[in-house]
C-alpha cells in the first residue's frame, strides 16, 4: 500500500514538474520559443547582431513559435489526460498511465527537433566573427557560474 503511494506522489510530481514546463513553453516563458536566451539560445548572449539578422532572427522565432503551437496543445490535453487520471478514485497503476506517458515522450522529442533546427539556422546565420565572441562569452559566463556555485558552498561542478 505504502509503495503504490509512493509511486502515485511521484508521477504526480512528474506530472505537476512537466506540466509547468510545457505550460511556460507554452505561454513564451523561459525555455519557451520566445525566450532567445533559454531553451538553447544561449548562442545569443554576448553577441551583437545586425538589423538584418535581428528581422532574420524574429522571423525565425516566430516560425518557431507558430510552428509548435499545435505540438504545446497536444502536450497541454495529454498533461491532463495524466492530471484527470491521477485524480480520479478508480484504480491507477503505472500501465494506466504507460500510453499517456509515452505520448507525451513522442510530443517531447517533436519539440525538441523543432528546437534543434531553430538553433542551427540561429548558427548558420552568425559571422565567424559572431560565433567567435559567442565562444568566448559563453567560456565567461560558464567560469562565473562556477565562481558562483563554489561561493555558495557547493563542492561539485553543477551538471550542464
Amino acid at each position: 500500500m505504502l509503495t503504490k503511494k509512493m509511486v502515485l506522489a511521484a508521477a504526480m510530481a512528474g506530472v505537476i514538474g512537466i506540466g509547468a514546463a510545457a505550460t511556460a513553453s507554452a505561454q513564451g516563458g523561459p525555455g519557451g520559443p520566445e525566450g532567445w536566451h533559454h531553451g538553447g539560445m544561449q548562442l545569443l548572449e554576448g553577441i551583437t547582431l545586425t538589423d538584418e539578422q535581428k528581422s532574420t532572427l524574429r522571423t525565425l522565432m516566430q516560425d518557431g513559435h507558430a510552428s509548435s503551437r499545435a505540438l504545446r496543445q497536444q502536450m497541454r490535453a495529454v498533461h491532463e489526460q495524466i492530471e484527470t487520471t491521477l485524480l480520479s478514485s478508480g484504480t491507477v497503476t503505472a500501465a494506466t498511465l504507460t500510453p499517456l506517458v509515452q505520448q507525451q515522450e513522442a510530443l517531447m522529442q517533436q519539440l525538441d527537433a523543432q528546437q534543434i533546427a531553430q538553433e542551427v539556422a540561429v548558427h548558420d546565420m552568425l559571422t565567424p566573427a559572431q560565433l567567435a565572441q559567442a565562444s568566448a562569452a559563453h567560456t565567461q559566463l560558464e567560469a562565473l557560474h562556477q565562481q558562483e556555485h563554489t561561493l555558495r558552498g557547493g563542492g561539485e561542478t553543477p551538471p550542464d
